[in-house]
C-alpha cells in the first residue's frame, strides 16, 4: 500500500500569515513548497491562525503540521531545514549603536506573540526584554511612535515590511542571530508518516532542480542541510 492511501486526506496544515511565505492569496515559499511535496491529488487544508493557536492545534493533533520553526521536543520535526535566515532587529536609526547587542538588556523590545519563546536561543532569550504584541504592524507602530525600542523578528519579514513604509528610511535593521527553521508535525503516528512523506519528497525535489527554483523564485537561499 502507498504512503499516500495511508494517510487519510485531508491533510491539515495550520500557519499564520507571513508575507512572502504564507500570503492569504495563496502565494508565497511555503505555499509553493507544500504544493509540490503534497502532490498527485492529495488534500492539502490550510488554516490560518495566529502563531500560538498553530503551535496549539498541532500539539493537540487538531492540525497536521504547521512551521517554519527552531527544533522542537514537542512536535515531530522534519529532517530538512526549510530556512535558514538571520534573526533581526528593526531599530530607529537615531538610536542606533554599534554595540547594539551589548544594549539589549538595557532596550525594550517587541516580538509577535510567542516568537520570544518559539524562536529564540536560550542566550538571545536571556537579553531580550519587553512584550509581545498580536502583529508585525502592531510591533511598528510601537517603535515608530517610541513606545518601544525595538522589533525583533526574522529579517525577511522585517525587511518585507519595511519596504511598503513611508518612514523606511528612518529604520535600520541589525542582525542579533540566526536560524535554522524545519517544519513541525504532530507527534502522532499520523504526524510521524506525514513527516516522512515530507522528508522523502523534499530530498526528491532538491534532487531534481525543482526546489531551487521554488527558493530562487521568492529570492530565498536553499538551505544548507546540517
Amino acid at each position: 500500500m502507498s504512503q499516500q492511501k495511508e494517510i487519510e486526506p485531508p491533510i491539515r496544515w495550520v500557519t499564520d500569515s507571513w508575507p512572502n511565505y504564507t500570503d492569504k492569496d495563496g502565494s508565497g515559499l511555503y505555499h509553493e513548497l507544500m504544493r509540490s511535496v503534497f502532490h498527485s491529488g492529495q488534500e492539502l487544508n490550510v488554516q490560518y491562525a495566529p502563531w500560538l493557536r498553530a503551535l496549539e492545534l498541532v500539539k493537540s493533533g487538531n492540525a497536521d503540521f504547521t512551521g517554519a520553526m527552531p527544533l522542537n521536543s514537542n512536535y515531530v520535526m522534519s529532517q530538512h531545514i526549510v530556512l535558514s535566515q538571520p534573526i533581526s532587529v528593526l531599530i530607529k536609526k537615531a538610536y542606533l549603536d554599534s554595540e547594539i547587542l551589548t544594549q539589549l538588556p538595557e532596550l525594550v523590545g517587541v516580538w509577535r506573540s510567542g516568537y520570544r519563546n518559539e524562536l529564540l536561543s536560550g542566550e538571545l532569550k536571556s537579553i531580550v526584554k519587553g512584550v509581545p504584541t498580536e502583529s508585525t504592524d502592531s510591533g511598528f507602530n510601537l517603535v515608530r511612535h517610541n513606545r518601544v525600542d525595538y522589533l525583533i523578528d526574522v529579517r525577511t519579514i522585517l525587511a518585507t515590511h519595511l519596504a511598503k513604509q513611508p518612514d523606511k528610511l528612518e529604520f535600520e535593521l541589525v542582525d542579533i542571530g540566526s536560524l535554522n527553521l524545519y517544519m513541525a508535525f504532530s507527534k502522532s503516528e499520523r504526524g510521524k508518516r506525514i513527516a516522512k512523506q515530507f522528508d522523502s519528497r523534499f530530498a526528491e525535489l532538491k534532487k531534481s532542480g525543482k526546489l531551487a527554483e521554488i527558493y530562487n523564485k521568492y529570492q530565498q537561499t536553499l538551505p544548507s542541510q546540517l
